[in-house]
């Protein structure tokens, strides 16, 4: 049974101005707060790193762990670049997760410049919490001085709320420019006929609770639905979430780091990608591209090989199913074609899609992303 209801009123959505993130008023640190955060045992809560000042931000490094005995394995992680574009890599190593990541323009000071999707553990204790702040190795790179350590202001605490509490885990779509009469299925926990919805700078009226894990709302005008801030009011709490795609993994690599690395997407998406000139596979050192699907069809694709003259080397197709992504050296792309050095490689879809490039570094433990050129002028 569907229940409609009348949403509050609106919030306004942060435009894509240049506000910027922060650094300490001595240069010497990025200064940032993580609210606090309350959700049910077998809900989720996203954590977001928010500034605190204003200073320019081309890149980051940040690092966090996060407490096993509340927390689930990680759920997604998104970026912010309102009038830009970003390319990430988290490599997860256990209850520890090293992010890496570019963007081509600098971050709001009303959006988070990262979120964490963590779910709460089934068998976590009501009423128990855990904190979760941001290691105090993690960098940004400022356009000055240069790397910078990060402050926490205000380190979140996680609160495990009983079961009438509420919290949002994941929003479908979650990405793309979508049109009037688009459904928006909030995904979560604790949802009721005194849940109510707000929904900021969407053209949004009314709502739907289609289950205690399920709201819907309808696009009443063509809406980008990536950052989209949506809150939820239950009878205890509220949830606050920023839209993005969670795509579902459809292939694991091979290559050990590779395989635990989630690639994070916040670039526009396109029926074509160039990637390359390619360093080489040395063993350790090697180049892979992330490829993510928002369509709500499957996109065929095409990836075509070229040497460091233009020569065609190779060319093979796949099909990318709707959500899906999958993160691959550039051999398990190329049916065990190598890449030579300086060669380069043209990936093109029926229908716009993500993509990014990731140099891994196997023997490092690090990987650096990329975009593709086509973001250049």
């Amino acid at each position: 049974m569907f229940r409609v209801s009348r949403l509050a009123a609106s919030s306004v959505l942060a435009l894509p101005i240049v506000v910027l993130a922060s650094g300490g008023s001595d240069g010497s640190s990025l200064s940032v707060r993580i609210p606090n955060e309350l959700a049910p045992a077998g809900g989720a809560v996203q954590m977001k790193v928010l500034t605190t000042e204003v200073t320019p931000i081309s890149g980051g490094r940040p690092a966090f762990s996060f407490d096993s005995g509340v927390f689930g394995a990680v759920a997604g992680f998104s970026l912010a670049a309102p009038g830009g574009e970003a390319a990430g890599a988290a490599v997860v190593s256990g209850t520890h997760v090293q992010i890496r990541y570019v963007t081509t323009a600098p971050f709001t000071d009303e959006y988070p410049i990262l979120t964490i999707a963590l779910p709460i553990r089934d068998d976590a204790v009501v009423g128990g919490q855990t904190l979760f702040t941001l290691d105090p190795h993690s960098l940004y790179f400022l356009s000055t001085p240069g790397p910078t350590s990060v402050k926490v202001n205000q380190p979140a605490t996680v609160t495990v709320g009983g079961p009438t509490a509420v919290s949002i885990s994941d929003v479908v779509p979650g990405e793309g420019i979508w049109p009037a009469g688009t459904v928006v299925s909030v995904r979560g926990n604790g949802f009721s006929d005194k849940t109510s919805l707000r929904v900021s700078d969407a053209g949004v009226r009314t709502f739907q609770v289609v289950s205690p894990t399920e709201l819907q709302f309808v696009l009443t005008q063509n809406t980008d639905l990536r950052g989209l801030k949506i809150t939820v009011q239950g009878q205890v709490n509220s949830s606050t979430y920023f839209a993005y795609m969670r795509g579902i993994t459809s292939r694991i690599s091979a290559r050990p780091l590779l395989s635990t690395t989630e690639p994070i997407f916040t670039v526009l998406s396109r029926a074509t990608n160039t990637f390359g000139s390619f360093a080489g596979d040395t063993g350790v050192d090697y180049d892979a591209i992330a490829l993510q699907n928002p369509n709500a069809a499957a996109a065929a694709v095409t990836m075509t090989l070229y040497a460091a003259d233009g020569t065609l080397l190779y060319a093979t197709s796949t099909t990318l199913a709707s959500r899906a992504r999958a993160a691959l050296e550039l051999s398990e792309w190329l049916d065990g074609v190598s890449a030579p050095v300086g060669s380069s490689v043209v990936v093109t879809a029926s229908a716009p899609i993500d993509a990014i490039g990731l140099r891994v570094h196997e023997g490092a433990g690090e990987v650096d992303a990329y975009l593709p050129r086509e973001v250049q002028p």
